[in-house]
């Protein structure tokens, strides 16, 4: 691509007298560890690192900066970069969400579980693509993502590879810090989700309304050929982003206003049923093969989507039994101990809440629950996770959760706050041991939850990070105690 069709319309503060419209560029790059022949490399000023200080280590074509800069190579300034760059990332891949049925998933909890759901059920129709916290997913290759909502260059790259292997569909999960930090710009989406909204990110958005409208900006980029699936139980928000898009908007929840309405959910710990009462016909004993009345609002907003996509609900509805395991999320163990074992990737309030509120409502024996909180993120949250923990737990271990540069003893203080009986209380920072010491405690038909990281397979410390794996973990010590002939290992995972 020329730089003038790239910058069209740009406004430069600013070209270095080697600059010349005729620049041909063949790969764009934020990344200084990113740069190949004929790249045009974009300077980025983060919250720890400024690639501007950076550019003598590269090489690049083309740079395009927001300050004066030392260099030989050709530049412009801008005014800023980081608003430029989705703009500059949708020419460079020719627009690909434009050449897709985009759906776009957000809210608090239950992105990654809709986005999959929805791909799982399009992919008996035709194939649909995905990106999100669980990778890169493209027919039957997965690659690793590090952020829910990639950087627009990576994003639109990923768009853009889905488009050439010809997929009509992707499903995309939409954080608020994806939005606020301009991920999503210039993305044209055919439908977007909103799951729900409750306490996280304060450490980023500062408060609960900045988080409400940073994800309100998703809807507010819709047009009229666009769809707003909302789940209307999600008060007051849903209201406000029902009265603020100009999408068509496709409600579900317990209302019996909804479009979608959910109703008689049973839920136990080996099957989810519910009733479905859609505006022409009602659909009974749905029967959902993944544990929760959580994961029903994740499969009542899937088939909304699919049935906006001209989807059949009577062909859609009896494949929700055969769903795969969303990685990560509500995972069972069994090895043949007599109790259960979950992991899941739980890590806010409303999460855990909703998770340990599900299972104390199917068993009478103790819940045994060992969690703890990501450092260097919402410190707010942390003793309302501790005050869920107390209400529905006879045990809470206490322990590490990617602490990054924060101490995990005061990471689980702060947890501790929320918790009014300290005596059924266990700190042990070393999380493979806390969850060993679950296991130790266990007893027939108790259940054991393990909740923060899900299929994770790593630790993150301060400037370095563990080879670790929840469900590996717990896996491995059981196996040995009750199936010897079996083992976990995180390499099958």
């Amino acid at each position: 691509m020329l730089s003038k069709d790239m910058l069209k319309d740009v406004e430069i503060i600013y070209k270095s007298k080697n600059y010349h419209d005729l620049i041909n560029i063949e790969h764009l790059s934020e990344n200084t560890n990113d740069i190949k022949p004929d790249t045009c490399f974009i300077c980025i000023k983060g919250n720890k690192f400024d690639s501007h200080d950076l550019i003598s280590t590269i090489k690049p074509i083309l740079i395009i900066a927001s300050r004066q800069i030392e260099t030989d190579i050709p530049y412009i300034i801008v005014k800023d970069t980081i608003k430029i760059l989705p703009l500059l990332s949708i020419r460079f891949y020719d627009n690909p969400s434009e050449k897709l049925d985009l759906i776009g998933v957000t809210g608090t909890d239950g992105k990654t579980t809709t986005a999959l759901i929805i791909k799982q059920l399009l992919d008996h129709y035709k194939p649909c693509g995905y990106v999100g916290t669980n990778g890169f997913i493209i027919k039957n290759h997965l690659a690793n993502n590090r952020l829910t909502t990639p950087k627009p260059i990576l994003l639109n790259r990923f768009l853009h590879q889905i488009v050439k292997e010809k997929l009509p569909y992707a499903t995309l999960e939409v954080s608020s810090q994806g939005i606020d930090l301009h991920r999503i710009d210039y993305l044209k989406f055919k439908i977007a989700i909103f799951t729900n909204l409750s306490h996280e990110h304060l450490d980023h958005h500062k408060t609960l309304e900045n988080y409400f409208l940073a994800k309100l900006k998703l809807f507010q980029m819709l047009d009229e050929n666009s769809y707003a699936i909302v789940n209307s139980d999600a008060l007051p928000y849903a209201d406000r982003i029902i009265n603020s898009t100009k999408a068509k908007v496709i409600t579900y929840g317990k209302s019996a206003t909804c479009d979608f309405q959910i109703a008689n959910i049973i839920t136990t710990l080996d099957e989810t049923t519910f009733d479905l009462i859609t505006k022409t016909k009602v659909f009974s004993k749905i029967n959902i093969n993944l544990f929760g009345d959580y994961n029903v609002y994740n499969a009542t907003s899937a088939l909304a989507t699919l049935h906006t996509l001209g989807f059949d609900l009577s062909e859609i509805i009896p494949k929700l039994i055969h769903l795969k395991e969303i990685d990560g999320r509500t995972h069972f163990i069994n090895c043949g101990q007599p109790f259960d074992v979950i992991v899941d990737f739980a890590h806010t309030p409303n999460a855990l809440e909703s998770l340990l509120s599900n299972v104390k409502s199917v068993i009478t024996n103790k819940i045994i629950v060992v969690f703890g909180a990501a450092g260097e993120r919402d410190s707010t949250k942390r003793p309302l996770m501790g005050k869920v923990a107390d209400n529905y737990a006879s045990t809470i271990i206490l322990t590490s959760e990617d602490p990054k540069s924060e101490a995990t003893l005061d990471i689980i203080s702060d947890i501790s706050k929320g918790i009014n009986d300290v005596f059924k209380t266990i700190i042990i920072p070393n999380r493979k041991k806390a969850i060993i010491k679950a296991l130790e405690l266990a007893e027939i038909d108790d259940v054991v939850i393990i909740t923060g990281k899900g299929n994770e397979k790593y630790e993150m410390f301060n400037g370095y990070i563990v080879e670790h794996n929840d469900i590996a973990i717990a896996g491995e010590y059981l196996s040995k105690k009750y199936q010897p002939q079996y083992i976990y290992s995180i390499a099958n995972l």
